[in-house]
């Protein structure tokens, strides 16, 4: 891919010009909900804009999968917690378009009285070419964010374990 990105940390999320959090609870084990994370064939059904994701791979940079969303941006996307049943975070290492410099995501877990609360949180520094356009980049990601974690939320419930 054309863009590389930095090689960002989890520490990165506390970092950030641009920090998004978000929480959704979801009547589901915390193993279950885990396992959609984790598993790239979930992600076109519940994460908005997602068309196509690779199964894991492993090479000398470690797991990673490639996702594209809206059928044309590609983006290389490296994990770097895998924690089971609790925590999940990749770094998106590159990009098909200018779009960001640094970039990690993660869903953190917890067990509740009725299932699981997951906590998904994000730090993103936008491509230094689209820098005047960062609002514009927050308030179009705080709504896929949105969406995507209400899609995640009603397709864990409507499966089987």
């Amino acid at each position: 891919m054309k863009f590389k990105c930095a090689s960002a940390d989890l520490n990165f999320i506390h970092e950030a010009p641009i920090q998004l959090e978000y929480l959704v609870d979801i009547n589901a084990s915390a193993l279950k909900t885990y396992r959609v994370l984790d598993d790239p064939a979930t992600w076109p059904f519940w994460f908005h804009g997602m068309s196509a994701a690779t199964p894991l791979q492993q090479d000398h940079s470690g797991v990673w999968r490639k996702v594209t969303l809206n059928r044309f941006i590609d983006f290389r996307e490296e994990f770097i917690v895998r924690e089971s049943p609790s925590r999940l975070a990749y770094r998106v290492a590159a990009v098909s378009i200018p779009y960001a410099d640094e970039l990690v995501e993660c869903f953190d877990v917890e067990e509740t009285e009725q299932g699981v609360r997951v906590r998904y949180r994000i730090g993103l520094r936008v491509h230094k070419k689209l820098s005047p356009l960062k609002g514009v980049i927050k308030a179009i990601g705080t709504h896929a964010y949105k969406k995507s974690l209400r899609a995640l939320k009603v397709y864990i419930e409507s499966t089987a374990d």
